[in-house]
């Protein structure tokens, strides 16, 4: 598997598709501190900008990983990359080391960017120790993204059917995320008057864990700088990244490759 992991790293390095990621996410972050920055009518802190472009990381990510990862399908090198393994669980979890470690690298440099640049024009109200906390927490999500991403793409074993699946996969979980966001940020109270699109018990207790289970609405409270359950969301990075990856393993080697 490590010579696999050797050859993958080296395709990844020439890929197109993960140098596209990569410059477009960096336009993305630059575009969102211009309409930071020139479009709002109040000050914004450095907090609300670092970790904007992780909005639109899902749908970048996707898209990649879904042609990267499918290319393998769709040019018929999967056949001599399953005889060379001489086992399909080395080839699932070689390409999900590939995919996480990109989406990996494409985050810190984003991050990095939106923080360096942002520091020059925006109020610096993060502090040190916030910003590792926060950065470490990122970090997971980017994995849980590509580790996601890549599973689906394995199982799809189509690039174009994997392109769609992940992208809408993506989408829909963005729009998840609003909508479970929307609801998490209720307060009790508005204008001292009770709200009622508020929610406590069993249903705020449910719609915050599947909001910490979808990569996007951990995106969301990273680029609010309001993270409510930073230890259960750690916890269930982890649990998702080994369920997926034990799911394509099992799922894979039932797969018929033609």
């Amino acid at each position: 598997m490590l010579n696999m992991l050797k050859v993958d790293f080296i395709r990844l390095r020439k890929s197109s598709a993960f140098w596209l990621l990569l410059f477009g996410m960096l336009i993305i972050a630059f575009v969102f501190m211009i309409i930071q920055k020139t479009a709002m009518d109040y000050s914004v802190p450095l907090s609300r900008v670092i970790f904007l472009p992780m909005s639109m990381y899902g749908l970048a990510v996707s898209a990649f990983i879904s042609t990267f990862v499918g290319t393998d399908f769709s040019d018929g090198f999967i056949r001599n990359k399953l005889l060379f393994l001489n086992n399909r669980n080395n080839y699932v979890i070689s390409q999900i080391i590939v995919c996480c470690t990109a989406c990996a690298i494409v985050y810190v440099i984003i991050t990095a960017f939106s923080a360096g640049v942002g520091y020059f024009f925006f109020e610096n109200n993060v502090k040190g120790i916030d910003f590792i906390r926060f950065f470490l927490l990122g970090f997971g999500t980017s994995l849980v993204s590509g580790c996601l991403f890549c599973v689906i793409t394995i199982l799809c074993r189509n690039k174009t059917r994997a392109i769609i699946c992940c992208m809408g996969l993506a989408f829909l979980t963005l729009v998840l995320a609003m909508h479970t966001n929307s609801i998490l940020v209720q307060t009790m109270y508005k204008s001292g008057i009770l709200n009622p699109n508020y929610i406590d018990g069993f249903r705020r207790a449910l719609i915050s864990i599947l909001h910490d289970l979808n990569p996007c609405g951990q995106a969301s409270q990273l680029s609010s700088w309001k993270v409510w359950h930073p230890i259960r969301m750690m916890i269930m990075d982890i649990i998702l990244i080994c369920s997926l990856s034990t799911l394509g393993c099992l799922v894979f080697q039932r797969k018929d490759i033609n």
